[in-house]
């Protein structure tokens, strides 16, 4: 019982990291944009939040290899992975800002299938063990 209760909180990893790589992205953006109207100068190394961006990808591809595990919805997974090739091309290849847009859109759309995938299972398996 407690391995599958460890199980279950380790398959939110994919898109729980997912939405935090974009919320780190554009997060930031904004915190830095905040603190400049009200006049503190904030100097941020763009190649640090890449590294971290990536390394958070990285997590959330693992994380949603896992839920895929559980589920076994392909969708979630190949979307996620499009999105992020997307995203390493643009921070390591050509930047583009629509691509980046995109890349980091579908992430999010791949977090809220993939939740919505979990849910669904969790429903089925909780409805055939109250029947």
């Amino acid at each position: 019982m407690k391995t599958s209760k460890s199980k279950q909180n380790l398959s939110w990893l994919g898109s729980v990291t997912s939405l935090l790589a974009v919320a780190t992205c554009y997060g930031t953006l904004a915190a830095v944009s905040l603190l400049s109207l009200i006049g503190v100068s904030v100097d941020i190394d763009e190649s640090v939040l890449v590294k971290l961006i990536t390394v958070l990808l990285i997590l959330a591809l693992s994380g949603m290899l896992y839920s895929w595990r559980s589920h076994r919805h392909p969708g979630p997974l190949i979307l996620s992975l499009s999105a992020a090739a997307l995203l390493l091309w643009v921070f390591y290849g050509s930047y583009s800002k629509p691509l980046e847009l995109t890349g980091f859109s579908l992430l999010v759309i791949a977090s809220l299938w993939d939740f919505r995938a979990k849910r669904r299972i969790c429903t089925e398996s909780c409805d055939g063990k109250n029947t």
